[in-house]
């Protein structure tokens, strides 16, 4: 499939399985994966910082969310890729083919990423709760822009709350399967 311009891009919010979805997509269609995510965590390795001081410092400037958002921009432009980061489908709109948004309940979310990390519960949603108030209150200045924006310029949207990680998978593999085909990628 490497020799078609496909672009997919996958949100929602911490812990509903987006970078998981995204790299198994990825791996099965032979596409490139590019992970907002993991950019943010990359770049609060490299300045030293936790996730949430990261958070707070893109509060006073719009320079890291910029930078994070534009690279989603450029790297689906390339083409060949799907992208996940809480708001790509709505950035990617007008370039990706297909736009999912995922979403889970705020329990589920929290134990997944509280076991990911492999912290307790009560350490995970605090600072998820933390991130997440801090990149919504960004999104609403610097875009202006609410979670119901991005999961209105999808094209699926699911809840992971009761599915298995391979179920998942399976839906969203025939569904961009699907798409592409219909679209004659």
């Amino acid at each position: 499939m490497t020799d078609k311009n496909v672009v997919v891009a996958i949100s929602g919010l911490h812990g509903v399985g987006k970078t998981s979805q995204a790299k198994k997509l990825a791996t099965s269609f032979g596409l490139r994966h590019v992970s907002g995510g993991m950019i943010f965590r990359d770049l609060a390795k490299l300045k030293g910082l936790s996730l949430v001081s990261l958070s707070n410092a893109a509060e006073k400037s719009n320079e890291i969310d910029r930078l994070i958002d534009n690279r989603m921009v450029e790297e689906g432009r390339k083409g060949n890729v799907i992208i996940d980061s809480m708001l790509c489908a709505w950035f990617l709109r007008d370039i990706a083919h297909v736009k999912i948004f995922l979403s889970a309940s705020e329990r589920v979310r929290i134990a997944r990423i509280a076991s990911r990390d492999k912290v307790s519960y009560q350490e995970a949603y605090s600072e998820t709760l933390a991130r997440e108030s801090s990149e919504m209150n960004r999104f609403k200045r610097y875009y202006n822009l609410t979670i119901e924006d991005v999961k209105s310029s999808c094209d699926l949207v699911l809840s992971t709350d009761d599915l298995e990680e391979g179920e998942v998978f399976s839906i969203l593999k025939y569904y961009v399967q699907l798409r592409i085909s219909k679209l004659g990628l």
